[in-house]
């Protein structure tokens, strides 16, 4: 989805939740409605996933070493994080709220059925393409996302509007909400260069792979018109397991290390696609931080990939 529209869709609820009262029966529907939207674009994504002839050929060529590089860039993007809530204190990140009230977050995000319902969504989803989808319908497939994606982020929005101690957060977290997307930056690329190194890649090849951060699309082109084809198609399907193995995990990342932590696997994806799903398992109070997060890093995927690739 466009930059401008995610912005659009975002902020328009974000004001209107500001606008209305957190008890208002409209804000209340709006996150079911988030809910039941997210169900139906996880679904969307893994049949689009699913009726994808190139990933699925794909699997059997390099599909162990995608899932490596994935995994690494998760890993290393996922311990910055850690280590950087550690350093400053800002475990739960809604510090200024009573025990109720992080408790109430904790459970938002870590619920069972919720868990449940979001790995089952994805599969059924992959299944769903696999098997009864030829490939044909990948128009609507997309427009089917980028509706869904839109209805929940103007739903994130008003949840977020809604919820005033999330101002008090923007001043916890202050200049160190950039140095979030830094950190996830440095944890994608030395995970990458590891995995690399384990499968005997070059260290500009294996940074450029691990510097698309989860946005297949753009960075499996750009690798496959300045490297090679076969570079460029690792990069697009590691990618692509990176935003699967995001939807897959983010539950128990906001279960066993917080909410801030949740951030982590997307990278550039937190922008858009996985934003409803750190919303849902982090809390309304991550996603602006997730948000800025996936900008930064989606403006830096165009930059540091050609420049890995010329090392």
């Amino acid at each position: 989805m466009d930059f401008y529209l995610i912005v659009l869709f975002l902020f328009t609820g974000i004001l209107l939740g500001f606008w209305l009262n957190q008890d208002n029966y409209f804000v209340k529907f709006a996150d079911l409605i988030t809910k039941g939207g997210l169900i139906i674009l996880l679904l969307a994504m893994g049949a689009s996933l699913g009726s994808n002839n190139q990933i699925v050929l794909q699997l059997g060529e390099i599909g162990f070493q995608a899932f490596i590089f994935a995994a690494g860039s998760i890993i290393f993007s996922l311990l910055a994080v850690i280590v950087f809530v550690k350093i400053f204190g800002l475990n739960n990140l809604l510090l200024g709220a009573d025990p109720a009230a992080e408790a109430e977050v904790e459970e938002q995000g870590t619920g069972k059925t919720m868990t449940v319902l979001i790995f089952s969504s994805v599969i059924i989803g992959i299944l769903i393409g696999y098997f009864l989808l030829k490939g044909n319908e990948q128009l609507w497939l997309d427009s089917l996302t980028n509706y869904s994606l839109a209805l929940l982020l103007f739903g994130v929005g008003i949840d977020i509007g809604a919820s005033r101690e999330i101002i008090n957060d923007f001043r916890l977290l202050g200049w160190k909400l950039l140095l979030i997307p830094v950190l996830i930056a440095f944890g994608s690329l030395f995970g990458a260069l590891l995995s690399g190194l384990f499968f005997g890649f070059g260290a500009g090849e294996s940074a450029a792979v691990g510097a698309g951060f989860g946005w297949y699309s753009l960075s499996g082109v750009l690798i496959s018109k300045l490297h090679s084809a076969e570079l460029g198609s690792l990069a697009f399907l590691s990618n692509v397991f990176r935003e699967l193995l995001t939807v897959i995990i983010l539950p128990f990342v906001s279960r066993y290390f917080g909410s801030l932590a949740t951030i982590a696997p997307g990278g550039a994806t937190t922008m858009d696609v996985t934003l409803p799903l750190v919303k849902e398992s982090g809390g309304e109070a991550v996603v602006i931080p997730a948000f800025v997060s996936g900008a930064v890093l989606s403006t830096l995927v165009p930059i540091l990939v050609p420049l890995f690739l010329n090392f």
